[in-house]
C-alpha cells in the first residue's frame, strides 16, 4: 500500500520537449512537411537541415524569402515564403499543442536576425519584451538586465542597438527570448555564418540562456568541425530533417557514428536515381527536387555521383548535413 502510494504520488515525467504525431505542416496553404512523427528524449534538442517551416509554424514568424538561412529551396512547387501552421495531425512542444497555439504560454522565441529598432538600448528592447508579456514597468527593467547578463551583454545594456555587432545583436535576441523565464527557448539557427570568436561568443550566450531550462535549436547544416556541429553534438536529441521529410533522428552520438547525411538537388530522372541507389543499399527519401540521402558505413558520396551517372540523372547540389 505504501509503494503503491510513493508511485502515484511521485512526480510525473515531464513531457517531451517537442513530439509529432502525422503533423503535416503548411505555408500558405501549400505542404511544406507532408508526414513528421517524432518523439525527442533530454532537454536540448537540435533540428537540422531545412527546419524553416516547422521553426515558423512554432514561433509564428512568417517563412522569409530572403537571408541566408532562409533562401528559397530549389523546389519550384514548394513555398517561398507566409505564414505557416499544422494543418493536420499533432505537434505539440513540452506537451502543449502548437496547431491550438497552447504551446506560446511555455516558450520563449528567438527568430534570427529579427529588424531591430537603432536607436533603442539593449535594455530597452529586453525590457519591452517582458512588458509586451504582462510585466510590470519596473520590474521588466530587472529582468531585462539578468537576461543580458545571462547572454554575456551586460556591459553593454546601454548600448544602442544600431551599434550592435551581429554575434551581439544573436545574444540580444536571446536574451528577449527568456527574460521572463520561459520553460523552452526556441532559437532559430543562432550560429548561422558565424565562425570563430564571433561563434564562441555566441555559443556562450546560447549556454547561459539555456541554463536550467529546455531548449529547441535549429541549424542549416552540421559540418564535423563547425560551431553548429559542435552544438549539435552536445544536444540530447538531433532531427535532420531534408526533401521536407525527416532524413535521421536520434541521439547525437549515434547518429554521428552512424552515417553520413547528404542534402541533394536532383532535376532530372530522380526515379531511376533511387533505384540505382537503392540497388547500392542507399535510401534515397523526399522530393520532387530535394531530397537527402544516408550513406551506410563504408559508402562515400562518390556511389551517389557513380549511380547519378548510370541513371543520367541531374544532380546540381550535394551538401552534407552530418557527418
Amino acid at each position: 500500500m505504501t509503494d503503491a502510494a510513493v508511485t502515484l504520488g511521485g512526480p510525473r515525467e515531464a513531457p517531451p520537449v517537442l513530439a509529432a504525431s502525422e503533423a503535416r505542416i503548411a505555408v500558405d496553404g501549400v505542404t511544406a512537411i507532408a508526414r513528421l512523427t517524432f518523439t525527442t528524449t533530454g532537454d536540448h534538442v537540435m533540428i537540422a537541415g531545412d527546419p524553416r517551416a516547422l521553426f515558423a509554424a512554432l514561433t509564428g514568424v512568417p517563412v522569409s524569402s530572403s537571408g541566408a538561412a532562409s533562401a528559397p529551396t530549389d523546389d519550384d512547387d514548394a513555398p517561398q515564403s507566409g505564414e505557416a501552421y499544422v494543418a493536420a495531425g499533432a505537434l505539440a512542444l513540452a506537451g502543449h499543442s502548437v496547431a491550438e497555439g497552447a504551446h506560446v504560454a511555455v516558450m520563449g522565441a528567438a527568430p534570427l536576425d529579427p529588424a531591430l529598432p537603432p536607436r533603442w538600448t539593449a535594455e530597452a528592447y529586453v525590457a519591452w519584451g517582458a512588458r509586451l508579456a504582462g510585466v510590470s514597468r519596473w520590474s521588466a527593467g530587472d529582468l531585462a538586465r539578468a537576461a543580458l547578463g545571462r547572454v554575456g551583454l551586460g556591459g553593454a545594456r546601454k548600448k544602442a542597438l544600431g551599434a550592435l555587432s551581429l554575434p551581439e545583436r544573436r545574444a540580444l535576441v536571446l536574451a528577449q527570448a527568456v527574460v521572463t523565464g520561459p520553460e523552452v527557448l526556441v532559437a532559430e539557427a543562432p550560429l548561422a555564418g558565424l565562425t570563430g570568436a564571433a561563434a564562441a561568443f555566441v555559443l556562450a550566450a546560447i549556454a547561459g540562456a539555456t541554463e536550467g531550462r529546455r531548449a529547441v535549436l535549429s541549424a542549416a547544416r552540421l559540418d564535423p568541425g563547425s560551431p553548429e556541429g559542435t552544438l549539435a553534438r552536445g544536444a540530447s536529441y538531433l532531427v535532420v530533417l531534408a526533401g521536407g521529410e525527416i532524413a535521421v533522428e536520434g541521439p547525437p552520438g549515434e547518429l554521428f557514428a552512424a552515417a553520413r547525411v547528404l542534402s541533394l538537388t536532383v532535376l532530372r530522372n530522380a526515379g531511376p536515381l533511387r533505384a540505382e541507389l537503392l540497388a547500392r543499399g542507399i535510401d534515397l527519401r523526399g522530393g520532387p527536387v530535394r531530397f537527402s540521402a544516408a550513406l551506410p558505413a563504408g559508402a562515400t558520396s562518390r556511389e551517389i555521383l557513380v549511380a547519378a551517372t548510370v541513371a543520367r540523372a541531374a544532380v546540381v547540389e550535394m551538401v552534407p548535413v552530418l557527418g
